[in-house]
């Protein structure tokens, strides 16, 4: 007795969950008279939870850029601390304008407080301000004190930081109302629903178009259950998944949440840079108070199992 086959859905990355279910959509709109007659308004309920996956698939597409702007926040918050650990060790120069130039500027940066520990909008504006001074009224300090490279660093960040922040937030009026999960959910249930019927009628109905349908849909289900059941990378497994060391960072009072940069390599096989939304999400522990805080990355999509790193909380300490 010919039936569709079962799909391991919750196996999918979104990208091939969609995809799959709008070839599902497209079979079901050339299936015959017979079959259409007996599925009744599931294809319509079908395709309304299909419009809701395609706007939930472009937002993830566009939200992957969060994983883009901590990245840039961390080059950010790397120059910065180049920056001050250079005029930290120039305020003791011999040389009395050096020291004095020096201090002045680490006095200036000083005053903006521990700016990438700040909310993004705050970080942004901080910034902002500490280049202008930097390649405007102080331009002929820091030419002085030969750290025109250092800038540059800390100017490129910013640049990058900025213009990912202005894409996120020109994009974030058009956040679906459901959630991910809800509209899986609920494209699931209406498919299985078309499943039964449609097995129901390949054993009650004499029309070839049951058999036709479950004949194209079963090799595709085969390769989806093959290539991401069976064949998903466990991060979790050995020492395959590598974690980039996280910076120590500081408690603001509120969760902190580094992103972590990420690879999978294999013996003989070049590493893979895993990408942040894609293929792994990121859970948290003791990420508030100081001490040894913990970010899980979870496998999604290609990638399964979980990887625990570590990574430091301290309180600020003004010098």
């Amino acid at each position: 007795m010919k039936k569709i086959q079962s799909l391991l859905f919750r196996a999918l990355p979104n990208a091939a969950h969609f995809n799959f279910c709008v070839e599902v959509s497209s079979l079901l709109s050339t299936s015959g008279e017979a079959v259409l007659a007996a599925l009744g308004d599931l294809p319509a309920q079908f395709n309304a939870w299909l419009d809701k996956e395609w706007k939930q698939m472009d937002w993830v597409r566009k939200s992957v850029i969060t994983g883009e702007i901590a990245k840039a926040a961390r080059r950010i918050s790397r120059a910065l601390v180049a920056l001050n650990t250079q005029l930290r060790a120039l305020k003791y120069s011999p040389t009395p304008n050096i020291a004095e130039t020096a201090r002045k500027l680490y006095i200036m940066l000083k005053n903006y407080g521990t700016v990438y520990s700040k909310p993004y909008s705050e970080e942004e504006g901080d910034v902002c301000v500490i280049v202008e001074q930097l390649l405007g009224t102080y331009a002929a300090d820091v030419a002085l004190l030969g750290l025109d490279a250092c800038i540059a660093e800390l100017q490129g960040a910013f640049v990058e930081f900025q213009t990912l922040l202005a894409q996120r937030n020109a994009q974030s009026a058009g956040k679906p109302a459901d959630t991910f999960k809800t509209v899986r959910r609920g494209i699931e249930a209406e498919y299985h629903k078309i499943a039964r019927r449609v097995n129901a009628g390949a054993v009650v109905n004499a029309d070839p178009g049951f058999a036709a349908l479950i004949d194209m849909l079963n090799p595709e289900i085969k390769r989806l259950n093959l290539e991401f059941h069976h064949a998903r990378k466990n991060i979790g497994a050995g020492n395959h998944c590598v974690v980039e060391f996280i910076d120590t960072q500081t408690c603001t009072g509120k969760a902190v949440t580094p992103i972590p940069d990420a690879y999978y390599r294999e013996e003989g096989r070049e590493a893979i840079n895993l990408v942040f939304a894609k293929d792994f999400s990121v859970t948290y522990k003791n990420n508030v108070n100081a001490g040894t805080a913990y970010v899980i990355l979870h496998g999604k999509g290609a990638y399964k199992g979980r990887k625990k790193v570590s990574f430091n909380l301290v309180v600020s300490h003004k010098s």
